[in-house]
């Protein structure tokens, strides 16, 4: 691909962020008193906000802990560089379209540890998948605390569906070799010394992948997948009471779920809209009005965007990491898709 091709595409791929967003935005914010909106932002209390970014950090600590098992395969690595690159990858993908802040976490990490930055963008798309499964099972761990729509239901069926098949397919097929196949069909028909970097790439990334098939790494991954997602629903509970909303822990839980399925879809950098809209969408489940829900979608967007970015553009200039960040602005194909 050229780069006038390679600009076209990602032109048309960030105006259908910016669109998807825009109208997220739009009817999450459609019809509202506004300044009744801003009137709950005053009420707001501080305690249960410090307490919530506390609860935000804490789970991204765990979320980087369990990251190290996922590197197994490929290094062993305390758990203090992975947060550092974890809480840079958040930061990149609040501050940069296409979830390049993935590709920000694992070029950062591939720097700091002198391991092959595919391997590790393999460990952060298999991380995703664990997310997205402890995330598809909530409704159904809360059947007798919540009571939820159809809709709900059907399709944290059909993305659970998808990812499980996605991880028992991965397992099967690198246990019997398949991948090696795949890899070898795939670059045939390509010249000889771009193959080659291609198979290099490519193996490298399966490698990253293979955490799950590590011996005494999967149930370890299991159990922290569950512990990171309790945290983070922590800190969506107590902005609830930051806000004096009178919802329980596990309507947090299932707020984080609808905008856990919100931000799947293409979205501007920080997912704005997207996340205020769904946060909306989850909140009406529970009987809040527009304007408090819109209200508690800022909060919550806002406690996450101002210290995290902070704290990640901190870990940037500490870590020397100026040009790697440019370097992900500069390169085609680093994007993992859209949203």
């Amino acid at each position: 691909m050229n780069v006038l091709k390679w600009s076209q595409t990602k032109a048309l791929r960030l105006t259908l962020c910016l669109v998807v967003s825009g109208v997220c935005l739009y009817l999450a914010a459609r019809g509202m008193d506004f300044a009744q909106t801003m009137q709950g932002l005053k009420k707001s209390s501080p305690t249960p906000i410090l307490g919530a970014v506390f609860f935000l950090f804490l789970s991204y600590w765990i979320r980087a802990y369990r990251w190290g098992y996922l590197l197994l395969p490929v290094k062993q690595i305390a758990t203090r560089p992975l947060f550092r690159s974890t809480v840079i990858g958040f930061m990149g993908n609040y501050l940069l379209a296409f979830r390049a802040g993935e590709v920000m976490r694992a070029v950062s990490i591939g720097q700091n540890q002198n391991i092959s930055k595919a391997a590790a963008l393999g460990s952060i798309v298999l991380e995703r998948v664990f997310d997205g499964v402890v995330l598809s099972l909530t409704p159904f761990l809360m059947l007798s605390a919540v009571d939820l729509p159809p809709w709900v239901t059907r399709i944290n069926i059909a993305f659970l569906a998808l990812y499980v098949v996605g991880l028992v397919g991965f397992v099967i097929a690198t246990q019997r070799g398949w991948t090696e196949a795949w890899i070898e069909r795939g670059t045939a028909l390509l010249p000889l010394i771009f193959a080659q970097r291609v198979k290099s790439i490519a193996a490298e990334f399966l490698r990253g992948m293979k955490g799950i098939n590590h011996a005494g790494a999967l149930l370890p991954v299991i159990l922290l997948s569950f512990i990171c997602w309790f945290f983070h629903g922590l800190y969506f509970f107590l902005i609830f009471e930051a806000l004096h909303f009178e919802l329980s822990f596990w309507a947090a839980l299932i707020i984080q779920m609808v905008i856990g399925l919100g931000v799947i879809l293409p979205a501007a950098p920080g997912y704005v809209g997207n996340f205020e809209y769904f946060t909306v969408l989850g909140l009406a489940l529970f009987g809040i009005a527009q304007e408090a829900a819109f209200a508690y979608s800022l909060l919550a967007h806002i406690c996450q965007f101002i210290p995290v970015t902070a704290v990640g553009l901190f870990f940037v200039l500490r870590n020397g990491f100026q040009q790697q960040v440019e370097a992900v602005g500069r390169q085609p194909g680093l994007g993992l898709g859209s949203g």
